[in-house]
């Protein structure tokens, strides 16, 4: 009887443990970081990662993205090339710097990006649209400066 009653209380703490430990790793899937755009030089070495989804809301663009890593703080950036291309709507070209500082580890990392892009406008005026071209995405994302 006593052995039953050991049994029952490590098998609690276990469950205890594991249940903290699952919540901890589904806070570490999403985390949120937030970034200003720049204009800048376009084309600067970049770790690798996966745009997963993108979305504008206002002057805010949200990025979800996928890596590998867990070992080392990784940093991001967001540019803007200073060149604008004569369409209507214009076109910006948009690149998010990966920097993994080292980081080899192999845990997939999923993070959404929080980018107020209002410096990206083609200008700063309610309803001025520009189309931003994304490196590792597709589609051109639409823009309304509000």
């Amino acid at each position: 009887m006593k052995s039953i009653v050991i049994f029952c209380l490590l098998l609690a703490t276990v469950g205890c443990k594991t249940q903290k430990n699952l919540e901890k790793s589904k806070n570490d899937v999403n985390t949120k970081t937030m970034l200003t755009a720049a204009i800048g030089k376009i084309n600067a070495p970049s770790d690798p990662f996966t745009v997963k989804s993108v979305l504008v809301d206002g002057n805010k663009l949200f990025i979800a993205i996928q890596y590998s890593g867990g070992c080392e703080k990784h940093t991001f950036q967001f540019i803007g090339s200073s060149v604008i291309a004569k369409s209507l709507p214009p076109i910006r070209a948009v690149q998010l710097v990966h920097t993994a500082n080292g980081d080899a580890c192999k845990k997939l990392i999923e993070e959404t990006l929080e980018i107020d892009i209002s410096t990206l406008a083609y200008k700063p005026e309610a309803g001025s649209i520009i189309y931003l071209n994304l490196e590792g995405w597709a589609e051109r994302i639409p823009y309304t400066f509000e």
